[in-house]
């Protein structure tokens, strides 16, 4: 992963069950997104792959739903990976919810 051999500080927001690490990096013109998203459920976590994927398309489709109320400072670059911490699968309102939740903490640090 290229963007960890920056010298820049990972910053972290976490809730009940959805952790969020993100980097910011100065934003350069050849790189073509401003956002770069990675989603995360350990094994550890739920065993069953059909319930991880489950909550990974979850993830997805919260991300993609709350990213416009993302705020981001001009002139930088984000790297943004989300972990799932709960030991339970659960439903897309939680899911949901949690997203808007750290979003808004993103937005506002």
């Amino acid at each position: 992963m290229k963007f960890l051999k920056t010298k820049s500080t990972v910053k972290q927001i976490e809730t009940n069950f959805l952790n969020l690490a993100y980097i910011e990096n100065e934003y350069n013109e050849k790189s073509r997104k401003k956002v770069k998203v990675a989603l995360f459920v350990s094994k550890k976590q739920l065993i069953k792959s059909f319930k991880r994927n489950r909550i990974k398309r979850l993830m997805r489709r919260s991300y993609q739903l709350k990213k416009q109320i993302i705020t981001l400072k001009k002139q930088k670059r984000y790297y943004l990976i989300f972990r799932y911490l709960k030991k339970k699968s659960t439903n897309f309102y939680e899911i949901t919810k949690g997203f808007e939740h750290v979003i808004r903490k993103l937005g506002g640090d």
